[in-house]
């Protein structure tokens, strides 16, 4: 019995013993290493890249080439004035680059003056370049002034260069250059294609004819009621008329003073009436020559002329 006692104490004793030892034969747990960022690497100063070139806009605005107009029962200078006239109207639109026939004669002189002065032969890329932007145009605008009977008409059309083609005609009849000269702008703009400008105000013509006409009525009326009570003046006196001689035989109703009073009276209104009738007349015909031509649609002219042998209708649609 006393064997197995000191067994079991030894036992004891070594338990805990073995089980320190285990713990401390143990490894000892290690902390997890720690992930550490990569740190970026240094800058290399790369080639600087040129920078995107922005696209610039430019004047797209095609060009175009006025021929002087052929003059057929006018005079040369009456067709080159009508010529300024249409380059005008086109280059204050501002929808081309308009180059008139006096360019083109202008690139042929330079371009002579240097072949003249030997600058082509020492630098054959200085001459030609005006005569080949002129040269290279895509629009050509050519026309005819032409005179029928009494009437003008002026004729318009645009060449495509590119194309080989009509772009554009207009036809324009009118009674004298000066009404011609007023409708060109609408007659190239036809003939260009181009939008139509817009129509010129009609407030002070409209405002004249409208004021004359009032004046005219005015007028008008005035006189007839003057002429109404002249009337019944006369009537009064002259109850069966006024006889030849001018000596009325009534018996007249109001003193002689009151009678010359209202024939003054009438005389002044009748004056009036006229001044009246005469200012409305001036008016409506001031009216009428301010009054701009009318190009709503722009697609109709139409003139009828007479001639020696009879009369022309002249125009076109």
């Amino acid at each position: 019995m006393r064997s197995v006692v000191v067994v079991l104490v030894l036992t004891a004793a070594l338990a805990p013993a073995q089980g320190r030892s285990k713990k401390g034969t143990l490894a000892e747990p290690q902390a997890a290493p720690v992930a550490v960022p990569a740190l970026p690497a240094p800058a290399v100063d790369a080639p600087a890249q040129p920078a995107p070139k922005l696209a610039v806009a430019q004047d797209a605005k095609p060009r175009l080439v006025v021929t002087a107009l052929e003059a057929q029962g006018v005079s040369a200078e009456q067709a080159l004035a009508m010529t300024d006239a249409v380059v005008a109207a086109l280059s204050e639109r501002g929808l081309f680059e308009v180059i008139s026939s006096r360019d083109v004669a202008t690139a042929l002189s330079a371009d002579r003056q240097r072949q003249l002065l030997g600058v082509c032969e020492a630098n054959p890329e200085a001459c030609g370049n005006s005569l080949g932007e002129v040269l290279s145009a895509p629009f050509v605008v050519s026309g005819q002034l032409s005179r029928i009977g009494t009437a003008y008409q002026l004729t318009l059309q645009t060449l495509d260069a590119v194309k080989g083609r009509a772009a554009g005609r207009s036809n324009r009849v009118a009674s004298s250059l000066e009404a011609l000269r007023q409708v060109i702008p609408y007659a190239a703009a036809e003939a260009t294609g181009a939008p139509l400008p817009p129509p010129p105000s009609r407030v002070v013509p409209v405002t004249l004819l409208a004021a004359g006409g009032l004046s005219f009525i005015a007028g008008a009326v005035y006189g007839v009621i003057t002429l109404t009570q002249e009337k019944g003046l006369n009537d009064e006196l002259c109850p069966g008329g006024v006889p030849p001689d001018g000596r009325c035989t009534g018996t007249a109703l109001n003193a002689r003073a009151f009678y010359l009073e209202q024939n003054g009276l009438l005389t002044r209104q009748k004056w009036v009436s006229a001044g009246l009738l005469v200012a409305g007349a001036a008016l409506v015909a001031l009216g009428l020559v301010v009054m701009p031509p009318f190009e709503a649609s722009g697609r109709v002219s139409v003139l009828v002329s007479p001639t020696p042998t009879g009369f022309a209708v002249v125009g076109g649609f």
